[in-house]
C-alpha cells in the first residue's frame, strides 16, 4: 500500500505539467480508440489466514505466496484532449504456490506437511491515463490511476486433501500505474505497464475432513477456512495496442 501512496503523490506533483503535454503524432489516431491484449505477471500475493479471529496473534497471521501469470484485455478511448485517455480492463490471473509447509501436531508429536495454495483472480478496473510531455516522436510515457473490483477464489491442499469453496466476496482497491507505449506503425504499438494495487477479496471454504493420518498417527487441522486474500504484488504487463 506504501507503493500506491508514493505513486499517487507523484501523480499529484506532476499534475501541473499535464496541461503542457503535447500530442504524439500517430498515437490513437482516427477515432482515438485502442484495443490492447496483454500478458501479465504479478510478483506476489498474501493470505490473511484468520482475519476475523478475536485473538490478535491469529488475526495478523499471514501466508506469503509466490507470483503468478495471467492475461487480459484493455480498451482505451481518447477523450476531452489528446493527452487524456480513459480505459477499462479485464484480466484472468492464476497463482499456484506448491512450496508451502504447515505444522500439524497432537498431544504427543508434530509433523511438517507439504501444502499448496491456488488462487484465481479476475480484476475489472477503470483507469484514467495522462500523457507526459513528448520524449520522442515514437515514444509516449504515461501515468494513471483509477479503481478496481476484484473477484477471486482460493483452493488449499494439504497432501492429497483439497478444500472446496462455500462462498466468495468481492473486494475493491485504488490503482496507480505508469508505463510507456512505442509506436510501430499508425495502427500498432507496443505497450509496457507497471501497476500498483492492493487487490483484495474474501473466500470461505472447508476441507472434507478435519484431520489426516500420517504413520498411523492422527493429526487434526482447522476444517473451515475464512480467509482474506491480497494480490498486492507489483504487476507488470506487456501488450500490443491496435489503434483505430
Amino acid at each position: 500500500m506504501t507503493d500506491i501512496k508514493i505513486l499517487t503523490l507523484i501523480l499529484f506533483l506532476l499534475s501541473p505539467f499535464y496541461s503542457y503535454s503535447q500530442n504524439v503524432p500517430g498515437f490513437l489516431s482516427g477515432k482515438g480508440l485502442s484495443i490492447i491484449p496483454q500478458v501479465t505477471y504479478v510478483s506476489s500475493a498474501s493470505i490473511q489466514l484468520n482475519p476475523f479471529s478475536a485473538d490478535l496473534s491469529k488475526k495478523t497471521l499471514t501466508e506469503e505466496l509466490s507470483g503468478g501469470y495471467g492475461y487480459g484485455l484493455t480498451i482505451r478511448k481518447k477523450m476531452f484532449r489528446d493527452d487524456i485517455t480513459f480505459g477499462i480492463s479485464a484480466e484472468y490471473m492464476k497463482i499456484n504456490d506448491r512450496e508451502l509447509v504447515q505444522l500439524l501436531n497432537n498431544d504427543s508429536s508434530a509433523v511438517r506437511v507439504r501444502v499448496s495454495e491456488e488462487l484465481t483472480v479476475i480484476p475489472l478496473e477503470f483507469t484514467g491515463y495522462f500523457n507526459l510531455p513528448d520524449f520522442s516522436e515514437n515514444l509516449r510515457i504515461f501515468l494513471g490511476g483509477g479503481v478496481g473490483v476484484y473477484f477471486g477464489d482460493r483452493k488449499r491442499s494439504v497432501l492429497n486433501i483439497s478444500s472446496s469453496t462455500i462462498s466468495k466476496k468481492i473486494g475493491f482497491s485504488l490503482v496507480v500505474l505508469s508505463g510507456m507505449e512505442y509506436k510501430i506503425s499508425d495502427e500498432i504499438s507496443g505497450v509496457f505497464e507497471i501497476k500498483f494495487r492492493e487487490a483484495e477479496y474474501k473466500v470461505k471454504s472447508e476441507f472434507p475432513v478435519s484431520g489426516i493420518v500420517i504413520n498411523n498417527v492422527n493429526y487434526e487441522f482447522d476444517k473451515e477456512l475464512y480467509s482474506k486474500i491480497f494480490v498486492d504484488g507489483l504487476k507488470l504487463s506487456f501488450g500490443i495496442s491496435y489503434n483505430f
